[in-house]
């Protein structure tokens, strides 16, 4: 699985469009695995490794006696770009000393970084649900289950999935306001015979 957006780096882990995308379309692969994998991460989104090596040595040749930690050439805050140069072993160093296989384990680090994900947020705040009722058994005009007449379903009690940010809501109040109506008119009929 792969998506695309912001990161936000939290007291407990990731968050943010990126990953609420990411645990949407992987829901139930993740609950196959226990919630146990890896993730990896590029900070330079559309860089990948080739262009980030281009960009550090492009640093070295024109700053050659500053620090790496004085200037970032990718724009990313001086927090992340320091923790990215602790993690790659260059983050006292002039960028004349830096060697090429160092600017390649930044460059990994940059476009690669791989977590160990082990277990859900013990927050139990998860925004993303999988499962439930097999779509295939609704009416969606009624919202009626085709397997028990006159059970009407909607909401997250059905097998819909979506990225978090209004989808769930409007499938929750779209599948209520359908099932009431339904509902409502079944009654007005029977009250006519």
């Amino acid at each position: 699985f792969t998506a695309q957006g912001p990161l936000l780096i939290t007291h407990w882990g990731l968050s943010g469009p990126g990953i609420l995308k990411l645990s949407a379309w992987a829901a139930r692969s993740l609950e196959q695995v226990n919630y146990a994998f890896k993730i990896k991460v590029n900070w330079l989104g559309n860089e990948d490794f080739e262009d980030a090596i281009s960009a550090l040595k492009n640093m070295r040749d024109l700053h050659p006696k500053k620090l790496t930690s004085s200037q970032c050439p990718f724009g990313l805050v001086s927090r992340l770009w320091n923790s990215m140069l602790v993690f790659s072993g260059i983050e006292q160093k002039n960028w004349a000393d830096v060697s090429n296989k160092k600017m390649e384990e930044l460059a990994q680090v940059l476009t690669a970084f791989t977590f160990h994900v082990n277990g859900k947020s013990t927050f139990k705040d998860e925004f993303v649900t999988a499962g439930g009722v097999d779509l295939k058994s609704i009416n969606f005009k009624t919202m009626e289950s085709k397997d028990f007449p006159n059970v009407f379903l909607a909401g997250e009690v059905l097998d819909i999935d979506a990225v978090t940010g209004g989808f769930n809501f409007q499938a929750a109040w779209t599948t209520a306001w359908i099932a009431a109506k339904s509902i409502s008119e079944r009654v007005h009929s029977q009250k006519s015979c």
